[in-house]
């Protein structure tokens, strides 16, 4: 008989380091560490000295509690010390750093799956901020692992040694009135600077800003060159607005006593900079509310007083009374409110909104708000709301109670609500804002009639990712002329971002008239003229969410004279 002698190896692990510096690593590393192992490693450096780890390689069987398989440090050199972490899975933990100069390390691995493991070194530590000077920094040091970094006030730099501070540009500033300028003015400012200004005044005081010139690097999201005003001291105060590019920004003013401002370039381009004024104002309205009975606005060097919806001034400038409670609105969008919005509606209170948007785009309204006294059928305190300009026009609906109503949209550019309330309970009445909704059914008829291609014609651009139908109906037997006063839409050989079409009936299934005219995408009028065959035309406008251009204003009518190919130049 035959005796086998048969060796198994099993790595070895854990135990008791006493040395500076080394490296620790999972049993049988780089290759994957065996089930079933306890390692424990009890560390000591130097006295006086931390310990730093920073791992090299890192990956256990992962588990969201880490119960499988894991590392788990502790700050002393017992299972009982204070937990550092217990880490699985396959991203390298943060760089460890200990409170004193021992830590305790173990390794546990279940029974089944196993992995590649960890390699981490280990090493003494030392807080050279901690010593008497400073780390050799003349204002702030900032301990880092393994080594320390110099850092300055606001509104100073390190100079060359990294150690040293100089005041480049920035402060603190507690002046009620002065300029600031960028770094180097009236010269161009130079590249990698970073500038803090914080400015503070009295309490009761607020601080605005005006700048005489401006004109930094700028790109759409102020990637590069910037200002950074902020209401407050803190990197995360409130933040008022980033600014580059060569537009001066508005007059800012703070919502406290102190304001931040921040500049800082990156490293190529430099510009003319920046000169901004401060000017400090007392705040009345801070100090029982300016003894106005209702809102204080603050402004520079005074105060005025300003009353709720439906009330007035009084003569004293300070208390409100009771006003007239009729609104028309012509704006494309805003906000309404019951009378003494925020705070509960008067009783015995009528009050009317007559709303008008630009004509082809129907009024919609919409509630962020809505509290009025309940009733099954709305007898008592409701608001009534119409299709049209009066109380004559169709009605939308009448509504009370507490439940938000939907958004109600008008056939028409016009509506009209009216709010009543009687003698006994009063609530909180209502929020809305009103705005526009494009397209719709329009009538044309003998007297002419404009149509535009968004609410905001003449002030702004048409806006992006608009879809607008509109149907023009004349009365039987006659058609519809449609003339183009203005025509500006982006241009594409193929109209296939913003463009216009018109089709010779009610909807998209009639005929389009010819597209060399009829589809419309540049600074041309598609046609003088547009006759309808029958008494309809369809025109359907669409853009995307890139380039925006002034739009389209047309005029349409009712005509008895329709030319056999419908249109004419």
């Amino acid at each position: 008989m035959v005796l086998l002698n048969v060796f198994f190896y099993e790595a070895i692990c854990g135990g008791e380091i006493r040395k500076d510096a080394g490296q620790i690593q999972s049993p049988n590393y780089p290759d994957d560490y065996r089930p079933s192992k306890e390692c424990i490693w009890k560390i000591t450096v130097s006295e006086g000295f931390h310990i730093g780890i920073s791992f090299q390689a890192f990956e256990i069987e992962w588990h969201d509690a880490c119960s499988y398989d894991y590392l788990e440090i502790r700050d002393g050199l017992t299972e009982n010390s204070p937990l550092i972490g217990q880490f699985c899975g396959y991203e390298k933990p943060e760089d460890i750093k200990s409170s004193s100069n021992k830590i305790w390390m173990k390794f546990t691995s279940d029974a089944t799956i196993s992995k590649a493991g960890f390699a981490a070194n280990f090493f003494k530590e030392m807080d050279e901020c901690s010593q008497p000077d400073n780390g050799g920094c003349e204002q702030h040091c900032e301990n880092t692992l393994g080594s320390y970094k110099c850092t300055c006030e606001p509104g100073y730099e390190l100079t060359a040694d990294k150690k040293s501070c100089e005041a480049a540009c920035g402060g603190f500033i507690t002046k009620l009135n002065g300029t600031i300028t960028s770094p180097g003015w009236p010269k161009e400012y130079p590249t990698n600077k970073n500038c803090v200004w914080q400015v503070v005044a009295p309490a009761q005081y607020r601080i605005s800003l005006q700048f005489e010139v401006f004109d930094l690097e700028g790109n759409d999201v102020c990637k590069y060159d910037y200002v950074e005003v902020r209401s407050g001291l803190a990197t995360d105060s409130k933040l008022h607005g980033k600014f580059c590019g060569s537009e001066r920004p508005e007059v800012i003013t703070s919502y406290s006593n102190n304001i931040r401002l921040e500049f800082k370039s990156d490293n190529t381009v430099s510009k003319k900079g920046f000169k901004v004024h401060f000017f400090s104002d007392k705040d009345e309205c801070s100090k029982d509310n300016g003894g106005c009975q209702h809102e204080c606005i603050n402004t520079f060097g005074s105060y005025v007083c300003q009353c709720r919806n439906g009330f007035k001034l009084h003569e004293n400038n300070h208390d409100c009374k009771e006003a007239g409670c009729e609104h028309k609105l012509s704006n494309a969008e805003g906000m309404m409110s019951s009378p003494n919005w925020p705070d509960k509606y008067p009783s015995r209170k009528e009050c009317t909104w007559n709303i008008s948007a630009t004509p082809g785009h129907r009024v919609k309204v919409t509630f962020h708000e809505f509290e009025i006294e309940q009733h099954q059928e709305c007898a008592y305190d409701h608001l009534e709301m119409y299709d049209g300009p009066n109380s004559k026009s169709p009605i939308l609906g009448r509504f009370c109670g507490s439940k938000k109503p939907d958004p109600v949209v008008a056939s028409t550019n016009k509506m009209f609500l009216r709010f009543y309330s009687d003698a006994s309970v009063q609530r909180k009445g209502f929020q809305a804002k009103h705005s526009t909704v494009c397209g719709g059914l329009l009538k044309a008829e003998v007297q002419t009639k404009e149509l535009y291609s968004h609410a905001q014609f003449g002030d702004n651009n048409y806006p992006g990712q608009a879809n607008c139908d509109w149907v023009i109906v004349a009365e039987d037997g006659y058609g519809v002329e449609l003339m183009f006063q203005t025509f500006e839409i982006e241009e594409e050989a193929d109209c296939g971002y913003d463009y216009m079409e018109i089709y010779d009936g009610y909807d998209s299934t009639a005929p389009r008239l010819d597209a060399s005219v009829a589809l419309g995408c540049d600074s041309v009028s598609p046609l003088e003229e547009i006759y309808s065959a029958g008494d309809s035309i369809m025109i359907r406008f669409h853009t995307d969410d890139t380039i925006n251009k002034k739009g389209f204003h047309a005029q349409y009518i009712s005509t008895k004279f329709q030319d056999a190919l419908h249109m004419r130049k």
